[in-house]
């Protein structure tokens, strides 16, 4: 009986974490548990509804538990951060690394970005060009290496808002977040009222 009850918790436990979306709502408290248990047991064709509710409820603990730690962490580390907007920004992509002055740039597989004054890429052949971006500059102290929450906090609260990021480079203390020039006012002001920066 024992052994099949830490059955049950491992696989509700693998379960959920298999959907973020159902997490989330554990970590908000805002899951019908009765409804959720129902859709495991049918889903892992489980027949112990009981134990399946009861391995939801221990589960939730933990993990709202463990969000409000991290959570409480990453937006300290925000609060002390500066954060700084540069508008009139480009962004260019180039299957090799080029030689020209950039605020920023990282390379991926598919080559390299680069993330520029308007102005130098207006004077460049180059075509692949994006204009109208802003760069959210946030420098933030080291801890952000080593803390879970920080860049996913950003993130969800500019999304919340409709928000589309299109690009975030992040290197040690420096987060780059870049958005639309259109969307740069309401994604600082986001920032500020969730960070009473």
């Amino acid at each position: 009986m024992e052994h099949n009850s830490i059955s049950v918790s491992k696989q509700v436990k693998s379960y959920i974490e298999r959907k973020p979306y159902i997490l989330e709502t554990m970590e908000q408290n805002i899951v019908n548990y009765s409804a959720l248990a129902r859709e495991i047991c049918k889903d892992l064709k489980l027949k112990n509804l009981d134990a399946v509710k009861a391995a939801l409820i221990r589960s939730s603990e933990k993990y709202r538990k463990n969000k409000r730690k991290t959570q409480e962490k990453a937006i300290e580390i925000l609060r002390q951060a500066n954060f700084s907007i540069k508008n009139k920004i480009a962004a260019l992509h180039h299957s090799t690394f080029i030689d020209i002055k950039a605020i920023a740039y990282s390379k991926t597989p598919s080559g390299y970005m680069f993330f520029l004054d308007e102005s130098v890429a207006k004077k460049s052949n180059y075509k692949k060009i994006d204009y109208d971006l802003v760069i959210i500059h946030i420098k933030s102290s080291m801890e952000i290496e080593n803390t879970p929450g920080a860049i996913a906090f950003i993130l969800s609260s500019l999304a919340s808002e409709g928000i589309n990021v299109s690009h975030v480079m992040g290197c040690r203390e420096d987060t780059f977040v870049v958005v639309k020039e259109h969307d740069a006012a309401l994604a600082f002001r986001t920032l500020s009222n969730r960070l009473k920066i």
